[in-house]
């Protein structure tokens, strides 16, 4: 009988299809051209491999609230005529490693980056054409096929660097930066 709790009446179990992930990512920053920023391993950008989370990755949208008309007693609903947003925010959290030479790199690239926008130790501020940078966003199985990749063609910072925050008490906790990132248009691509 079809609609029984029963293993050969589930599509996905009979199938074998596998679940999505959350955790199987891959984020390519691009930094502006005012940022140098370190290779790692396999010449893996360094901010690329100390991304923790995102979140904010709103990219399904659809338009502002629906709107009525009545004919007589009856209510007719539509969708609305404009879409709800048409950029993004995203926010992404970095844990924060000191290099081979005691340099915290992943600080000191976003903070390059940070001052383009704002530099604080000297009060310039940069144009936009300077300060966008842009990234991608790949998800895949377990076994590295990509099924998702969305395309950040123009991103900037929008937060200040989360501060040290030192106390004793804490123990062994690690330094994390959460940034966020306006986006003003992605490309979200199924493969």
């Amino acid at each position: 009988m079809s609609g029984l709790p029963h293993y050969t009446n589930s599509q996905a179990s009979i199938q074998l299809y596998e679940p999505v992930y959350l955790n199987l990512l891959e984020v390519i920053i691009n930094t502006p051209a005012g940022v140098q920023q370190l290779p790692g391993l396999n010449g893996e950008l360094i901010l690329s491999q100390q991304v923790k989370s995102i979140s904010g990755m709103a990219v399904d949208i659809q338009p502002s609230a629906p709107v009525e008309q009545f004919y007589k007693f009856a209510t007719r609903r539509y969708a609305g005529g404009e879409p709800s947003t048409t950029d993004m925010d995203l926010t992404m959290e970095f844990e924060v490693n000191l290099n081979e030479s005691n340099s915290m790199t992943v600080y000191k690239t976003l903070r390059q980056w940070s001052d383009l926008i704002y530099n604080p130790l000297t009060g310039a501020m940069g144009l936009k054409r300077d300060y966008v940078g842009s990234m991608v966003i790949s998800i895949f199985n377990k076994q590295g096929d990509v099924f998702r990749r969305i395309r950040i063609p123009v991103c900037f910072i929008s937060t200040p660097i989360t501060a040290l925050e030192l106390d004793y008490d804490q123990g062994a906790s690690i330094y994390s930066i959460s940034i966020q990132w306006k986006c003003d248009y992605w490309e979200d691509l199924f493969l």
